[in-house]
């Protein structure tokens, strides 16, 4: 899929990416609420699959309308007096906990299909574990829309072998290193800190991905790769003649940093090394260096037996709903600086993700879908979160708030979101993304 795409403009093949990640989770949202609101007898008056206008409506039963709609954005579920008890079966009616559950449903099913890709990925492609030979490279996870590494040139997949000609373990930044963090990526951060509004200059290694291949550099068929000849402690050859599980081709590295390592590490795919340079930002909200990036270790993939994976696949949906809740906060406090991605971020990144392979790609889709759950459990009217605020206020105070005032809340609510959005999308087209 990724090569037919490759041949289309690249507006259009952001377009498309655009829709291919967020469709299903927007559906699977939508699909939430109507399930719920069906099996407790909350008459639903559409099921809409995409956005109106309506193209045709392919049939009705129980009542429902079920359309086709000409905006590929997922769908949507319209149902009776939403906002007016006085209707028949309508939802305004209906229990508090009725209520409740209809609304949560769409982001616990967010959750559960993110739960689900993860499961999936790990069963049939492998999950990533971090190649123990490869703590002295940093890779980057993900680049940010207009940030100062996008105009540097760097893309999600990238690795960063240097920062200004030496090796990442090599630097001596004096820096007290963050924990959980390798040498290379607490040296690389160190040094992105050091370098706030000034140019520095990155080796990066682009095209390859890492092979879990155990192998001995003695007696090898090889040939020195030029591009890196220069970097001190490092021995670098391609492969010239196949050899064990080795390929014609395949790159070994060797640092010599700290401890001697006994396996090289080994990289496959069409090698770029390339030079550029990035000028990081100053982050105002926690005063240090930021590129716009997110980074990690080098790893592998492992395949799971369906056991623990279906066991895994929940496990990392809950580990990732802490992390996001926990940066949210933080970026609601002002301890993180807000950084807010629009449909032209999206894209971009959903691009990203795809030009780095499928498992990736539905990897990124996971992390929307979590991101779509937590955000519509923000209480802001118009949101599911906004709806359950005013469930809760009315559980106690006893009564609930008349539903004519509650509309109009939530009226507010909904053309606030949609210009914040149109803010966020126009900042990003003329302006850069909502932080450095």
């Amino acid at each position: 899929m990724n090569e037919a795409l490759s041949q289309l403009p690249g507006p259009l093949v952001q377009v498309i990416y655009f829709f291919l990640s967020l469709f299903p989770l927007v559906l699977i949202h939508e699909l939430g609420h109507f399930l719920l609101a069906k099996w407790n007898d909350v008459r639903v008056d559409e099921f809409g699959i995409g956005f109106p206008p309506r193209l045709v409506k392919v049939f009705s039963h129980g009542g429902t309308d079920y359309t086709l709609n000409a905006l590929p954005l997922g769908g949507f579920v319209r149902l009776a007096g939403e906002d007016d008890p006085d209707i028949p079966g309508a939802f305004a009616a209906q229990t508090k906990r009725v209520r409740a559950v209809v609304l949560l449903a769409g982001p616990v099913f967010n959750f559960m299909l993110a739960a689900l890709i993860f499961s999936s990925i790990a069963w049939a492609i492998g999950a990533s574990a971090p190649l123990p030979q490869a703590e002295g490279l940093v890779q980057l996870i993900g680049v940010s829309p207009g940030s100062p590494a996008e105009a540097g040139g760097l893309v999600g997949g990238d690795i960063v072998l240097a920062v200004d000609g030496q090796l990442l373990p090599r630097l001596e930044t004096g820096a007290e290193p963050l924990p959980g963090e390798s040498r290379a990526a607490n040296a690389f951060i160190a040094v992105t800190d050091a370098h706030t509004g000034r140019p520095m200059a990155l080796t990066l290694l682009r095209g390859v991905k890492p092979v879990d291949v155990r192998v001995s550099l003695d007696g090898l068929a090889s040939e020195p790769v030029p591009e890196l000849a220069e970097l001190e402690g490092l021995r670098a050859v391609r492969v010239t003649a196949p050899g064990g599980e080795l390929q014609v081709g395949d790159l070994l590295l060797e640092p010599q940093v700290g401890d001697a390592i006994d396996q090289p590490i080994v990289l496959r795919g069409e090698l770029q090394v390339l030079q550029t340079e990035v000028t990081p930002a100053r982050n105002d909200a926690e005063g240090r260096g930021m590129m716009g990036i997110s980074i990690g270790a080098l790893t592998i993939s492992q395949r799971m037996s369906l056991a623990e994976a279906a066991i895994f696949g929940p496990r990392q949906t809950l580990l990732l709903m802490v992390a996001m809740v926990d940066g949210l906060y933080r970026m609601l406090t002002g301890q993180l600086a807000a950084d807010i991605a629009g449909p032209v971020g999206i894209s971009k990144m959903s691009q990203q993700a795809g030009e780095q392979g499928a498992a990736t790609f539905f990897s990124f889709m996971a992390l929307l879908s979590i991101n779509l759950g937590i955000i519509n459990l923000i209480p802001i009217p118009a949101l599911d979160g906004g709806r359950l605020l005013f469930i809760l206020l009315e559980a106690l105070r006893g009564r609930r708030i008349e539903p004519n005032r509650e509309a109009i809340v939530h009226l507010i609510g909904f053309a606030l979101v949609i210009g914040l959005m149109l803010v966020v999308t126009v900042y990003e087209v003329f302006g850069g993304p909502a932080t450095p």
